[in-house]
């Protein structure tokens, strides 16, 4: 559970993803595990299998690292340009989801990370 910093969320997801992509680039699969709450349907023998068959079946030597910096800068016909990352706030206030698209010797390489995170309250039992 990541400490809710207000207007800070995004700066922390960010280093929170950081350590969740270098787990990712360096094979370490069981420190994903160790640092996500709620991993729904993956388990880390799915994530593995997943990521290390994604990665032979496109000839792919690695994942990148956080800090490679994407070589990737298409600007599309409406001006916009494409982002790596992307926060969605959720409409309600209960939370955002985070995307990162990973890549390999910078460049995208179709797989994303995609991360919710909730606020919850916390009550100060003192009070």
């Amino acid at each position: 559970m990541l400490k809710r910093m207000a207007g800070k969320e995004e700066e922390t997801i960010r280093a929170f993803a950081k350590e969740i992509v270098d787990a990712i680039a360096e094979g370490n699969y069981e420190e994903i595990a160790r640092k996500v709450d709620d991993m729904r349907d993956w388990d880390v023998e799915l994530l593995k299998e997943v990521i290390e068959n994604f990665k032979e079946d496109n000839e792919l030597e690695q994942i990148d690292k956080f800090e490679v910096e994407c070589t990737f800068k298409p600007v599309y016909k409406d001006g916009s340009v494409y982002k790596q990352e992307s926060f969605y706030h959720f409409t309600d206030g209960s939370g955002l989801s985070y995307e990162y698209a990973l890549t390999t010797d910078g460049e995208p390489n179709d797989l994303t990370l995609s991360i919710e995170f909730h606020y919850c309250l916390l009550h100060n039992r003192n009070a």
